[in-house]
């Protein structure tokens, strides 16, 4: 098929540079968003942000927050980033359990260490000595630990020390000369203690492993401790807003601060000794020069904190990101100068993505914030309205008008919001106990469903408006599917798929339980039309079970409501929607037996399949399949983790991923169709 007005050939004639082009994975035009953020850090000379994503390793150019380069995204999941002192070499830990070091100015990996006798010992920060002669790794398992120094110039290990604890020791730091180590714990997980309820914080000598003290007294979560300059004493801030400051060797509380409310508190030591914090509230952040008492700045930021603030370590530079973009504080030269800017682009794990009805836009519901549009031909995001959405996670939807519905769980009821107003079109009440994540929308746009905790799915539906009724006064509860003893979930799970028929008068279901259950539903009686076959597997003793592997499961209804799709461990089943009888079952090769994100094409004839991670793959593959025949058309490897959602445009031309990796990919269909 060849249309020069489809939707990919509008997104090929775009020209220039396009940082959403930069290392795509083979058939992708453009990714929308640069991956979820793991760590950053600025460069010593303040001139540089490196940003540590699930796709790979981003560096911007301060202070205009251009893109420079990514790096490491052949597997991505990089880990924790910092500078070297003198800002030549920038290391990275990968989710691998590798260290990799890279050349800054020439945007080369030089060396990648990967002992296999310490695999998985990289901590989540790699750290460089203050005379940058040294690097050091730690690595917590169970009761004991590691610390390893390495070498950065060459790669080879200088001394490995075992250390004792009775905890996983997290967070951690070293000192600046990389003598000692502090590592968080919490007494109540420690055997046979007797310490009141909270942190405390152990420290070791990095040479000989040995503890030198035990810092007890934290009544609240510690957030964050580092050591001052000279590394007689240790900073920790809480979740509550205390800072306490002890003396390292004597284990004596030296001060406390407070005053500083509710927030999460990020001390930093600045070079001359002088303490400083950052203090994060739900909406708020402020910093403050903890002695002098002095509040410099406050700034507004979005909900929640994705990974730790970081401050440069002049102290005047912090990076703070959120799940949808990343604020940097910028002290000037001036006392009392500051400036505030923002990076946009790096998001959160996405449920659900819908076109507008031209195409133009794209809509994606994302975890723990409200929901976000992308301009197609841009490529960049905004959020429809200012303020923050109830509720931690938010579906997308289009109605048959055109409208792009968010659906969210909030305490036990859901909302339900035209995307870019700011009231909801309705509050529907939920069961006591709340519902769960499986939430379905009728593409009639006049019911919704939803799982409660006790594996009973909950059906709302729009009635007709009245004149001079409220749109939010026409939604009712329509009626409750229970499930009874021939169709359990078991063990408490409730269903992990729901999706409506075309005309949304059938309902399919898909459970994660060990007895693998999947039914079609009558929606205006609840009862149950038929059981979905599901091929059991035969367990090591010969009988046959049905494997259970925690939440591998997906459904979806075809355009014309003809064929449902199912996905589990191991296969896709193609069901008639009309008695329940298996039409075919797609046995899935090995790295795709996690193939349990669903979508059909508009026009019916193809099904498109993500997969979820597992151990050993690079990247995670999305496989494209005609219905008719069963036959796998292509394959596409671009996430670096689980794949979530998907959306086609309406002439089929364009397939839109979504992945846990905070990328999204748009893959050109016109060669395979």
């Amino acid at each position: 098929m060849k249309n020069n007005n489809s939707a990919a050939a509008a997104l090929r004639s775009i020209n220039g540079e396009d940082v959403a082009t930069w290392a795509l994975p083979e058939g992708a035009i453009a990714r929308l968003g640069r991956g979820k953020v793991i760590d950053m850090a600025f460069s010593p000379n303040g001139q540089c942000l490196a940003v540590s994503t699930n796709i790979g390793l981003w560096l911007y150019e301060l202070p205009t927050l251009t893109p420079i380069a990514l790096w490491d995204s052949e597997r991505g999941m990089t880990g924790g980033v910092n500078f070297s002192p003198d800002g030549s070499q920038i290391v990275t830990s990968t989710i691998d359990g590798n260290i990799k070091i890279w050349d800054t100015e020439r945007g080369v990996c030089t060396i990648e260490i990967d002992d296999h006798r310490s695999k998985n010992a990289i901590s989540s920060k790699p750290v460089f000595s203050k005379d940058g002669q040294h690097l050091a790794t730690v690595n917590f398992r169970m009761t004991s630990g590691k610390i390893y120094i390495w070498c950065p110039h060459t790669g080879a290990k200088i001394r490995e020390t075992e250390v004792h604890s009775t905890y996983n020791a997290y967070p951690f730091c070293f000192s600046p000369d990389l003598s000692l180590l502090a590592g968080k714990n919490n007494p109540q997980k420690r055997t046979g203690s007797n310490i009141a309820d909270g942190d405390s914080i152990t420290v070791w000598h990095v040479e000989t492993g040995e503890q030198i003290a035990d810092i007890t007294g934290h009544p609240e979560p510690v957030r964050k401790f580092c050591f001052s300059p000279c590394g007689r004493f240790l900073a920790a801030g809480d979740w509550r807003g205390t800072i306490h400051v002890w003396n390292v060797e004597s284990g004596q509380l030296e001060t406390t601060y407070t005053d500083y409310g509710e927030s999460q508190i990020y001390p930093h030591f600045l070079p001359e000794g002088e303490l400083i914090t950052a203090a994060v509230s739900e909406r708020k952040v402020e910093i403050w020069h903890v002695e002098k008492g002095e509040k410099l700045d406050e700034f507004e930021h979005r909900g929640n904190v994705r990974s730790m603030p970081r401050f440069s370590d002049s102290g005047t530079q912090l990076a703070l990101a959120s799940y949808s973009d990343i604020q940097i504080w910028t002290k000037g030269n001036d006392s009392d100068s500051y400036t505030l800017s923002t990076l946009h682009g790096h998001i959160s794990t996405m449920d659900t993505l819908v076109f507008s009805t031209d195409e133009k836009t794209l809509a994606t519901g994302c975890w723990r914030d409200n929901v976000l549009l992308w301009d197609i031909t841009s490529k960049h995001s905004y959020h429809p309205q200012g303020e923050k959405l109830p509720a931690n996670s938010h579906n997308v939807y289009r109605s048959p008008s055109g409208k792009i519905i968010s659906i969210n769980v909030y305490g036990d009821n859901l909302n339900m919001s035209e995307v870019g107003k700011s009231e909801p079109i309705a509050k529907l009440i939920g069961p006591e106990g709340g519902l769960g994540r499986a939430k379905a929308f009728s593409p009639t746009g006049h019911r919704i469903a939803s799982a409660d905790q006790d594996n009973n799915i909950h059906i709302w539906e729009r009635t007709r408006p009245l004149n001079r009724v409220l749109e939010s006064e026409s939604w009712k509860k329509h009626t409750t599917i229970i499930n009874n003893e021939e169709f359990t979930y078991g063990l408490g799970h409730s269903p992990t798929g729901l999706a409506f028929s075309p005309d949304g008068k059938r309902l399919a279901s898909i459970s994660r339980s060990r007895d693998w259950k999947a039914c079609l539903w009558d929606v205006d009686s609840a009862k149950q039309i038929s059981e979905l076959p599901l091929t059991p597997r035969p367990s090591r003793d010969g009988r046959y079970t049905y494997t259970y592997r925690g939440y591998d499961t997906g459904i979806a209804f075809s355009p014309r409501g003809d064929i449902i799709a199912g996905g589990k461990w191991g296969e896709i089943v193609l069901w008639d929607a009309t008695d329940g009888k298996t039409l075919t079952t797609l046995p899935q090769p090995e790295e795709s037996r996690r193939a349990i994100t669903l979508c059909f094409s508009p026009c019916g004839e193809y099904l498109a399949s993500g997969a979820w991670w597992q151990p050993d793959l690079q990247k995670v593959p999305i496989r494209l399949w005609e219905v008719a025949t069963g036959k796998n058309i292509v394959t596409f490897w671009g996430h670096t983790t689980d794949v979530q959602c998907f959306a086609f445009s309406q002439d089929n031309t364009l397939l839109v991923s979504g992945g846990h990796d905070g990328a999204i990919y748009l893959w050109d269909m016109e060669p395979y169709l």
